[in-house]
């Protein structure tokens, strides 16, 4: 079966990327950590060794706002605006790390040497960021059509009630099954920069368009289930950590060690979906 093999094909080559995949993580964590750590710094001169640390184990207490004063509101400012740049910096660093996966993949040599990676990764990254703009947009626009459109009718029609869950249920599920299609356009036109060496975003954005109509049901189904592979590690990731914080030091780092490992599974399945994507579009 087509689809059997490409997703095959795809996990091989997303796992013989393993050092590529490695330097992303490393360099994901650093970032994340050099966020982290002045809130640290923050937090522990914002509580110190106050009860209010344990007032926060038992959930948000609102309390603490007259407690702590201004030095509170300031932490809560700068968490804010700590969360916007990493979502910024994140946004920028899988795209430029992207450039390079793909030219893995998409090309005949098939892995690169580390300083080859970097390089296409560099050659590539404008490219890339024009088409994962031009996604957005396209995204934003599917969203507006098969939610906005309907919600602000809806209310309209209710004299300005906001729709009931239930009723909106069909729509989400409706745009739900469309997101692969977006994303599959996405990642063929990024396979299609990386093959040819192109910088052009619009011809290859065309480019994706036309894997998507060649090959309809193997290029939809390839993406489908591995989002469906995704959100059931996603849902058991989050149900891992929040049901098993720790409290004691060698627990802690236990958590921290295992933590790592489900972003390395992130990545390698975000590496697994580019590769089959390579695989389907060829």
């Amino acid at each position: 079966m087509a689809l059997v093999r490409v997703l095959k094909k795809g996990a091989a080559d997303a796992a013989l990327s393993y050092k590529q995949l490695l330097v992303i993580w490393v360099v994901s964590l650093i970032m994340i950590l050099f966020v982290s750590f002045p809130l640290r710094v923050m937090l522990n001169a914002v509580f110190g060794n106050s009860m209010a640390v344990m007032r926060l184990t038992d959930g948000f207490d609102a309390g603490l706002l007259g407690d702590v004063g201004k030095p509170f509101l300031y932490l809560l400012s700068a968490a804010g605006t700590g969360g916007l740049l990493l979502l910024l910096a994140g946004f920028l660093l899988y795209t430029f790390f992207a450039g390079g996966l793909f030219a893995s993949y998409a090309t005949a040599w098939g892995g690169l040497k580390m300083t080859a990676f970097i390089k296409e990764s560099a050659r590539n990254f404008l490219p890339f960021l024009k088409i994962n703009l031009l996604t957005l947009l396209i995204i934003a626009g599917y969203t507006f059509v098969v939610l906005g459109i309907p919600a602000a009718a809806r209310m309209a029609l209710s004299k300005g009630s906001m729709p009931e869950g239930g009723s909106m249920a069909f729509l989400y599920f409706i745009w739900i099954l469309g997101l692969p299609l977006w994303l599959f356009v996405a990642d063929a036109s990024r396979r299609w920069i990386a093959a040819t060496g192109s910088d052009r975003a619009f011809r290859a954005m065309g480019a994706g368009f036309r894997a998507l109509k060649e090959r309809f049901w193997l290029s939809y189904g390839t993406v489908l289930l591995i989002l469906i592979f995704n959100a059931i590690f996603i849902f058991l990731s989050f149900w891992y950590l929040t049901s098993s914080v720790p409290e004691k030091g060698g627990m802690i780092f236990l958590f921290f060690i295992l933590s790592q490992i489900m972003v390395f599974i992130r990545l390698f399945m975000k590496a697994w979906r580019y590769a089959s994507v390579c695989e389907a579009a060829r």
